[in-house]
This record gives C-alpha cells, sequence and structure tokens, in this order.
C-alpha cells in the first residue's frame, strides 16, 4: 500500500491480465481478433499481443486509449444485442 494515498499499488501484471481478459472477453463475444482490436483501438496490430508478453514494455497513453476503445466497443456490442 502507498503510505502516501492510502490506496494498494497496482503491478504491471496485474494491469496486463486485467486488459487482456477484458480483451479476450470481447474476442469471444464479437469473434473479434487481437489483431484487429488493436488496429482498431491504436492503429498497432501488435498492441494487445505485446500486452501479453510481460517481457515487453507499452505505452500508459496507448492503453489508455485501447481502455478507452473496449469501453465504447463493449458498449455498442450491449447494445446490439439488446436491439437484435
Amino acid at each position: 500500500m502507498n503510505v502516501m494515498t492510502q490506496q494498494p499499488e497496482i503491478t504491471a501484471h496485474e494491469i496486463r491480465t486485467s486488459l487482456i481478459a477484458r480483451a479476450e472477453a470481447f474476442r469471444k463475444a464479437t469473434k473479434t481478433s487481437f489483431s484487429a482490436m488493436s488496429i482498431a483501438a491504436v492503429n498497432d496490430s501488435k498492441f494487445l499481443s505485446r500486452v501479453e508478453n510481460p517481457e515487453l514494455g507499452f505505452n500508459i497513453k496507448t492503453y489508455q486509449r485501447m481502455v478507452e476503445w473496449l469501453n465504447e466497443a463493449e458498449q455498442k456490442h450491449q447494445t446490439e444485442q439488446v436491439s437484435a
């Protein structure tokens, strides 16, 4: 726990696994590949593959763009499912 903020620290592993879990769930629900999601979100087909690999790094701003894209894509998918 960080003494200054009194909040638990989030590890790089937790950040990676959280994003990959969301992307995996979206992939299963929509039959969309990691590559297609990465291109749509951040214009980089290898982004989610890099996030999966703990030996490789990634930019936090790019990560945030991916999360924002997933937020929108998940909401759109839910809306489409309700309408169908």
